[in-house]
């Protein structure tokens, strides 16, 4: 007997081409921005202001972090332990969701420790330099293209893994 045909499977096709699509558009364009950004970090004198905007631009790294940590195990809660909302290797649009969001996030987390060790570099390095007026340099976060560009990268990596897990979620529990 022949085996039926699957329930909304052009949906379901669709919603996984719409997530590689997604992932090789980020892809290309990270590939792109570390191509065409500089290796430059500004400096700017050391004041208290510098700092707070420093650990400001840290606390939301950091959110970034436990967002993408929560959404990551609530998409494999979804897909591999809940018994209902299983995937079966039968599922092929959502076993490439599924892995187009992890791989996305793990990108994540991996351009997170690479923004955390070259700010920690960059304060390292420039922590002896003296400014003009005799004062400490520190790195500036906000107008630093090399800074400015791991950031971006890790924003574009988060909300592709947070959009890309929806659409496995919604294909997982209402498409199949």
């Amino acid at each position: 007997m022949p085996n039926p045909p699957r329930k909304n499977w052009a949906v379901r096709i669709v919603v996984a081409l719409i997530c590689l699509s997604l992932a090789a558009w980020v892809s290309l364009s990270i590939f792109h921005a570390f191509r065409s950004t500089p290796d430059q970090v500004k400096l700017v004198n050391y004041d208290d202001y510098v700092v707070k905007v420093f650990d400001l631009v840290k606390q939301e790294v950091e959110r970034f972090f436990e967002m993408a940590v929560l959404v990551l195990g609530g998409i494999w809660a979804l897909a591999v332990i809940d018994k209902d909302q299983k995937l079966m290797l039968s599922d092929y649009p959502e076993l490439a969701m599924f892995i187009v969001s992890t791989a996305t996030f793990v990108a994540l987390f991996y351009f997170l420790q690479q923004y955390d060790e070259i700010v920690k570099q960059v304060v390292w390095d420039v922590r002896a330099l003296p400014g003009d007026t005799g004062q400490k340099l520190f790195p500036d976060v906000l107008n630093s293209p090399y800074l400015t560009l791991h950031y971006e990268v890790v924003v574009r990596c988060f909300y592709s893994g947070l959009a890309t897990s929806g659409l496995t979620a919604l294909s997982l529990s209402r498409l199949r």
